[in-house]
């Protein structure tokens, strides 16, 4: 009877210190509701709660009650060893009379204490407490004291871990949601689920893949984690084959040597994998995400892990979704303010019809051939659609007469630089562009204008320009000039390149145009200006803005 009763007391504790912790929603009042609860239920002097180092040392007081304030100033009164090779050892201190682990014995004598308990909590792989249980007597413990005592540490750190785990979450979701709103760029919102899932899941690695299933390619991925060279060379046919985008069905992989979807287990064994979770979220369009999980050991997710997981996944597909609705309307503005200013400027310059466009042309094609990044070859053909876009403020009789000007007119000329760059100014989606229609006519020398900028000062896309500016006027029909053949063009380049022109950016370009010779085709509309800026051919040519709907889709 008497072991009976003691086994029902014993169940009553562990019920009420369970129901204490996972009634709280704070991980803070949970521990102080858990050590409340074990010391009434020991009859117990007092009770603490500290967080443990790597190496056994006791750190951070977390929580404690039935002690003085004195007591707890004096930190630790008792070294026991919490080491890592000692972890799962209950330590005891049955008398602390006598005892050489008691540091300061006159602080315990104070205190009214007889007989310390600890119990070493393993709360997460790298997270680990212990809870020292103080008595104002002495302590005889039998076998079945002690199994009760390592059941109890057991359920005590299962409900730590799931109020901390929740706390965790609940944080991680405040963030993450918080800055989405606030409109922060959508690689960092991924960064942080992708880091916050590896840490909280104590995960080898996270990746956020973002695919393209129309063009059937990774458009783009975040990692967090260990070094995924290897995972970062996957192809879109293998992710397809792994994770099933397409079902919008979660996919776990318990031990990847034995699943036959997985390529290349070599690939993921020099990474340490072991398990993996997968689960696909539709973003917008033919775009999908595909949130994919490495454990480093065969791993059973728990149900709020699986959640956490699964609503993480869905925060970073609800920035993506925004993220691509807000780009086509950004880029939907940029085309129609680029193609508004062009046709305008177009409309007024008679002498330049297709002019800019083809600057674009030569100028992105140079960009490329040099070896810049997508996104700068777009700039700077967006400034070669704009490079001109100053002489909307000139005269007609200026404009008209560009080879026949007098000095004072050509001071007036020179001035489209700088009105063009504070027309763009006022649009900040055209930072970029700005500088390169600032310093177009600018020379490598130093003689040109409007601040004499000499050599790499000059901004690049703005060399670009230069090159390609002179190019087209070389190569078009003008009234005031002859034009002469791309050869012809070529040469002259070459001939002022180091004085007038960056030798590094004409090089590019005859290079470029050389091995494409389909790309040099000098454009030039008819007379009547009007005709041509509408949407149907004059006689037989396409007009402006049909061309300029093959390089600018949806224009």
């Amino acid at each position: 009877m008497a072991e009976t009763a003691k086994f029902q007391r014993f169940f009553e504790v562990i019920t009420q210190v369970s129901r204490a912790l996972h009634e709280s929603g704070d991980l803070k009042q949970a521990m102080a509701v858990m050590v409340e609860t074990i010391t009434a239920a020991f009859e117990a002097r007092g009770c603490l709660l500290r967080l443990l180092d790597p190496i056994g040392q006791e750190l951070e007081l977390l929580a404690a009650t039935g002690l003085s304030h004195d007591f707890l100033e004096k930190g630790v009164v008792a070294d026991l060893d919490f080491s890592a090779a000692a972890e799962d050892a209950l330590l005891v201190i049955e008398d602390v009379a006598g005892d050489n682990r008691v540091l300061d014995p006159e602080a315990v004598r104070r205190e009214g204490i007889v007989a310390i308990i600890g119990v070493p909590l393993r709360i997460t792989g790298t997270m680990r407490m212990v809870l020292k249980i103080f008595f104002d007597r002495r302590l005889t413990l039998d076998d079945q004291d002690q199994r009760f005592l390592y059941y109890l540490a057991q359920q005590s750190a299962m409900a730590i871990r799931s109020s901390w785990m929740y706390t965790r979450y609940l944080e991680a979701f405040r963030q993450v949601t918080w800055a989405i709103h606030a409109g922060e760029a959508v690689d960092e919102i991924l960064e942080s689920i992708v880091v916050n899932i590896r840490e909280m899941m104590e995960a080898r690695g996270c990746i956020y893949w973002i695919v393209d299933t129309n063009r059937r390619r990774v458009h783009m991925k975040v990692t967090s984690g260990f070094q995924m060279e290897s995972l970062s060379q996957i192809e879109y046919e293998t992710l397809e084959e792994v994770f099933r985008f397409h079902e919008d069905k979660e996919v776990f992989i318990r031990d990847v040597i034995q699943d036959p979807r997985i390529p290349s287990v070599s690939r993921l064994g020099k990474q340490m994998v072991k398990s993996i979770m997968g689960i696909p979220y539709p973003i917008v369009d033919q775009y999908r995400g595909i949130l994919a999980v490495y454990f480093s050991r065969e791993r059973e997710l728990l149900p709020t892990e699986i959640n956490f997981i699964r609503d993480s996944g869905r925060q970073g597909a609800i920035a993506l979704h925004r993220a691509f609705r807000y780009d086509e309307r950004t880029l939907k503005a940029l085309r129609e303010t680029i193609g508004g200013l062009v046709l305008a400027l177009e409309a007024k310059d008679v002498c330049t019809h297709g002019h800019s466009l083809n600057v674009a042309n030569y100028a992105r094609l140079t960009a490329q051939h040099l070896g810049l990044a997508a996104h700068q070859a777009d700039a700077v053909f967006n400034a070669g659609l704009l490079h001109d876009i100053g002489k909307i403020a000139m005269g007609n009789e200026i404009l008209d007469n560009l080879g026949n000007l007098s000095p004072g007119e050509f001071q007036t000329i020179k001035q489209h630089p700088v009105i063009g760059a504070n027309i763009l100014r006022s649009l900040s989606f055209l930072d970029e562009v700005t500088p390169m229609v600032l310093y177009h006519h600018e020379r490598h020398d130093g003689s040109g204008y409007p601040e004499g900028l000499v050599g790499e000062a000059i901004p690049l896309g703005a060399r670009i320009l230069a090159v390609c500016d002179s190019f087209d006027a070389m190569t078009s029909d003008r009234p005031s000039t002859q034009r002469i053949s791309v050869q012809q063009a070529c040469g002259v380049l070459q001939e002022l390149a180091g004085t007038r022109f960056d030798p590094v950016v004409v090089r590019a370009f005859v290079e470029a145009v050389t091995q494409h010779p389909e790309a040099v085709t000098p454009y030039r509309l008819p007379e009547d200006y009007v005709a041509a800026c509408k949407l149907t051919p004059v006689n037989g040519q396409p007009s402006f803005k049909q061309r300029l709907r093959r390089f600018l889709p949806g224009f």
